[in-house]
């Protein structure tokens, strides 16, 4: 199968998560972070959901699956103790055109979640389609090790660039100063992760004043 990777807005949107499974509390974790309206069905509160729900970050529907519970979701995540209901939450979802994601069961869902190594607004995701999480876990620490957190920091800086680069109205002219400074930013990360980052920051600006643009 070939997945279309894709990232996903949820900032308000309803997500329902179907809870229980070992790996619950991280997903109810990356939602929460993600900025989703969650409503969880869990029969157990073992994820400190009664707090979370006082607090008015979730909705908590103290039960199991039965099916119409999937109505008006955007999106569900499906991590139950027992993986038997897939087939009929995928039924359900499939009828209602919902994207399904079935923890550790992919015959069963149109969605899987990668690997996601995050370093601020910098978030690199890895799959092996379902094939091997394991080892996209085990890339994914690889990976932490080439980016550090002043990865994440760069791409702050670059934001701020964004406004002031995007006055100069030649796209090639754009185009060259762009990747001028970024290729001079992952040159000084490679050299010194620590102190590489102020080092990016003088000759992007410097940059910059070449191009005869100033704050």
């Amino acid at each position: 199968m070939t997945y279309f990777p894709l990232m996903l807005d949820l900032r308000d949107r309803p997500v329902l998560l179907i809870a229980g499974g070992p790996e619950t509390e991280a997903k109810l974790q990356a939602l929460l972070s993600a900025g989703a309206r969650l409503t969880v069905l869990a029969e157990e509160d073992a994820f400190g959901l009664e707090a979370l729900e006082r607090e008015g970050k979730i909705r908590w529907l103290r039960r199991g699956y039965r099916e119409g519970d999937l109505e008006g979701f955007f999106l569900v995540i499906s991590h139950p103790k027992d993986k038997a209901i897939h087939p009929k939450v995928k039924a359900e979802a499939d009828q209602r055109g919902i994207f399904l994601v079935a923890v550790d069961d992919p015959q069963n869902a149109s969605a899987i979640l990668p690997a996601v190594l995050r370093r601020g607004e910098l978030v690199v995701a890895l799959s092996t389609s379902g094939a091997a999480p394991a080892l996209a876990v085990r890339l994914k620490e690889r990976l932490a090790q080439l980016f550090p957190e002043a990865y994440g920091e760069l791409v702050a800086f670059l934001r701020t660039l964004r406004p002031r680069i995007a006055q100069i109205p030649d796209f090639e002219e754009r185009k060259r100063l762009w990747y001028r400074i970024v290729d001079q930013a992952l040159e000084e990360l490679d050299l010194d992760p620590k102190e590489g980052l102020a080092r990016a920051i003088e000759k992007a600006e410097e940059a910059l004043k070449e191009a005869g643009w100033t704050r």
